[in-house]
């Protein structure tokens, strides 16, 4: 786990901008070296921007559609269902009666030129859902989607031919997509791995966060976000609007209203997250600000009642924090201008956490996940204003980046043959001798007489250990067992970043990589970064 404080991440990106690949000969920039500069560093592409969840689902449920269903009931929404839009749909009574739900339940929203599935995801808000099976649409309770699983395959050999591991592909899936809802963390889902395909079972819905992940890691840009709506992106656009408000004890209901007009934008309140958290829809408001970003305007307006904001299936809602931190959003970041390899990758991480709201991580109990797919690839859980924050961030880098003295990269020092002395366990060091000139950069170790590769491996015996093992029982006085201990020692002559390379090897060999699922840690793809094969 890291540990983290402001002056660590400001001395990471110290690290970031002098290690940076901006490469030019001497120490003042020139054109031709911003040109060169430019050439080395891979451009960043600001599409995709999201992984529309209507081109992951069946055609009838990304049909768009207008109706007004204010002052309507549960039953009516089927009926439109059913007569207007073609479904064939199934309503599980039984599981609406368990919680106190009947067809006559009032229901209020509305469709305006929107995907038919963002008014079934709105149903959450009366704690059902839905799922389509075999052409029908089912809608039920949420608790009994959610004790609905089903395996699915996801074959991933191109991801796998792009460089990334399939074990940290893994890792990322559970890490950020529902993390509290996988066997090991007690809930229902379940990833496993044969090959190049991933089996996964889980409920439909995290199937579809799943399936939203793997496209977005198959092309992403800045900042992709997942199952992300059209509508949302024209939300973000809007927030950095500038509108005004007057309110003076202004009802919230009102004011929500009155905003929602001013923005041009549907802004509603979360009425059932506010009746829980006892907060009234008639809470007096009290703001006057002049051409400020709405964004600007929504956090001063909140800030006193504890309410805060988030986009969910095409609206922008007013709700509370603990409904906020149960609907995460994730993204994938191109980040591949900032760092080369996974030790740059966890400086990265690292100066993201210390700066983009420190305490709301979960490596210190808060509810964010950010996890490295491949070097150069990001992937965020978090809340939207901390995306917002970690892209504002990114980019503050990259233009610090851009703006500091172009410095040469050390390839001399990286270049540099030194013969380095590896004392180990004498069947490993035997084994080792053998196969790491195939595993490790194989055309530069020399052979029986051959010359001008700077690779050379000697095995010589060391100086055995000698080790008190366990007594013969458990008596205190009882004998003791030495234990003799072949030793011998690998002398290696490689270029520095060789064996760089060679010492993480020599590291997993001796003590493994941590299990990261059902099949454990380098079984099937290898491990985690800086292994080298």
């Amino acid at each position: 786990m890291f540990e983290r404080s402001a002056m660590f991440g400001m001395i990471t990106i110290g690290i970031l901008l002098h290690d940076a690949p901006l490469l030019a000969q001497g120490t003042v920039p020139t054109k031709n070296s911003k040109q060169q500069a430019d050439k080395q560093l891979p451009v960043i592409p600001d599409e995709p921007k999201a992984i529309d969840p209507g081109q992951l689902l069946p055609a009838i449920l990304a049909v768009k559609a207008t109706h007004d269903f204010s002052d309507s009931s549960l039953r009516e929404v089927v009926s439109w269902l059913r007569d207007k839009q073609k479904f064939v749909v199934l309503v599980d009574n039984n599981a609406l009666s368990e919680i106190g739900i009947s067809p006559a339940e009032p229901l209020s929203d509305r469709l305006t030129n929107a995907p038919v599935y963002l008014l079934l995801n709105r149903l959450k808000s009366m704690n059902l859902n839905w799922y389509y099976d075999d052409d029908v649409l089912y809608i039920t309770s949420s608790e009994a989607a959610d004790s609905r699983t089903i395996t699915l395959t996801y074959e991933v050999g191109d991801l796998m031919d792009k460089k990334f591991d399939l074990d940290d592909l893994m890792a990322v899936i559970t890490h950020t997509i529902g993390p509290a809802t996988w066997e090991d963390t007690g809930g229902a889902g379940a990833l496993n791995s044969l090959g190049d395909v991933l089996f996964v079972r889980h409920t439909d819905e995290q199937q579809r966060s799943v399936r939203a992940l793997l496209a977005a890691l198959r092309n992403h840009g800045r900042q992709t976000f997942l199952n992300d709506p059209p509508e949302h992106a024209v939300f973000r656009q809007t927030l950095q609007q500038n509108v005004s408000v007057d309110f003076s004890d202004t009802p919230l209901e009102t004011a929500v209203q009155q905003l929602a007009e001013n923005a041009k934008s549907d802004i509603r309140l979360d009425r059932a997250a506010l009746r829980d958290a006892r907060i009234r829809k008639r809470e007096p408001v009290t703001l006057k600000l002049a051409e400020r970003k709405l964004a600007t305007v929504l956090q001063a307006m909140l800030l006193d009642l504890n309410l805060t904001w988030i986009l969910r299936d095409g609206v922008l809602w007013i709700t509370t924090p603990e409904i906020a931190n149960a609907f995460l959003r994730t993204a994938v970041y191109d980040v591949r201008d900032l760092c080369r390899d996974s030790e740059e990758s966890d400086a990265l991480i690292e100066a993201i956490v210390s700066q983009a709201v420190p305490d709301s991580w979960s490596e210190v109990g808060g509810v964010g996940e950010i996890d490295s797919a491949k070097p150069g690839t990001l992937v965020v859980t978090h809340q939207e204003q901390v995306h917002r924050e970690v892209l504002h961030l990114l980019n503050t880098y990259r233009t610090a980046l851009q703006s500091s003295k172009p410095r040469k990269l050390d390839e001399e020092k990286t270049n540099e043959i030194v013969t380095v002395y590896y004392r180990l366990n004498s069947k490993i060091a035997t084994d080792l001798s053998e196969v790491l000139p195939l595993m490790i950069q194989p055309n530069t170790w020399s052979a029986d007489g051959q010359e001008g590769k700077p690779g050379h491996i000697r095995l010589v015996a060391s100086q055995p250990d000698l080790s008190e093992a366990a007594r013969l029982d458990d008596k205190a006085d009882g004998p003791a067992l030495t234990l003799l201990v072949e030793r011998s020692t690998l002398i290696i002559r490689q270029t520095r970043g060789t064996h760089k390379e060679i010492a993480e090897i020599i590291r997993r060999v001796e003590t493994g990589d941590s299990p990261l699922g059902d099949f454990g840690g380098g079984q099937l793809g290898g491990g985690g970064f800086g292994g080298g094969f």
